[in-house]
């Protein structure tokens, strides 16, 4: 006996432009992280910021104990007066000396040392000149200022800390926004993502877990080598993130557009049946029975 019919649901296949997607896991990483460290040791004497706080380029971080520097200033400059009054004199004997020469009192070796003179003078006072400039530059390292914008970090040391060049960070200052999420791609799909980069075309959406929300962002790094054991290509896309949804280390997953497949006949994936002779799907004939007709 023939089997009894079995009701299915009908679908109707059609034609339209269809996007490849990539999903895959990323990970959010920070465009910048930078650690502040003293360039000299000394003792700090004032924090001017707070750990979670935001600060721009140039702000300042820390003051240092600058004392040694400032006396060693005020003694180079003090020497810059005494040298430039010898230069002074020394050009006064230049002087008196080419008269005289005029006048045939003196020769003209004494001028030629008197104008020596005036010349190693003159390189004394360019030193001196040198080294407040040296001088200044090691006084300038008493203010450590930022770097960059960001967020800071934990802050590890306060007024009256010992710091050195060798030692621990004193903070670390990430930059938030914008962000960066970093990804894999498989290698088939690396000629794909070539080209969505040099077009600046390569859309890219980051769904943040437990539905807070969907970002959207444009690839912008495509690593130049694979990975011979994973056989992926490492990538990155950027995300503005005014509102720091978006956390460095936090997990985020990831859909890339590769291309998009002109007039592609659709149905749905639960239609499509493996079978022994490949993918297949049921078509409905016009007697109402079933037949399947093999897709690609």
């Amino acid at each position: 006996a023939a089997a009894a019919p079995v009701s299915v649901t009908l679908v109707p296949a059609t034609a339209r432009d269809f996007t490849v997607e990539l999903e895959a896991t990323g990970t959010v990483t920070a465009l910048s992280s930078v650690d502040v460290k003293p360039q000299v040791s000394a003792q700090i004497l004032e924090v001017h910021v707070r750990e979670g706080q935001f600060v721009q380029a140039g702000q300042l971080l820390f003051t240092l104990d600058a004392r040694a520097d400032e006396a060693r200033l005020k003694q180079a400059e003090a020497q810059l007066l005494k040298d430039q009054a010898t230069l002074i004199d020394v050009r006064r004997q230049l002087d008196r000396n080419k008269e005289l020469l005029a006048r045939h009192f003196v020769s003209q070796g004494a001028v030629d040392t008197s104008l020596a003179n005036v010349q190693a003078q003159e390189a004394v006072v360019a030193a001196d000149r040198a080294a407040i400039a040296a001088v200044k530059v090691q006084l300038s390292f008493s203010r450590i200022a930022a770097p960059g914008g960001g967020r800071v970090g934990s802050i590890v040391v306060y007024p009256g800390s010992y710091v050195s060049p060798t030692g621990a960070p004193l903070l670390t200052i990430t930059r938030i926004d914008p962000m960066a999420v970093a990804f894999t791609l498989p290698q088939r799909n690396l000629p794909d993502a070539l080209k969505a980069l040099a077009s600046k075309a390569g859309g890219v959406t980051a769904t943040l877990p437990d539905g807070r929300g969907v970002r959207q962002g444009a690839l912008n790094f495509v690593d130049s080598t694979v990975d011979a054991e994973s056989g992926t290509v490492k990538a990155k896309a950027l995300f503005a993130n005014p509102d720091h949804l978006l956390w460095p280390g936090a997990f985020v997953t990831v859909k890339m557009a590769l291309q998009t497949l002109p007039g592609a006949i659709v149905v749905p994936q639960a239609a499509i049946v493996q079978g022994a002779r490949g993918h297949v799907v049921f078509v409905a004939e016009p007697d109402n029975r079933a037949a399947m007709r093999p897709v690609q």
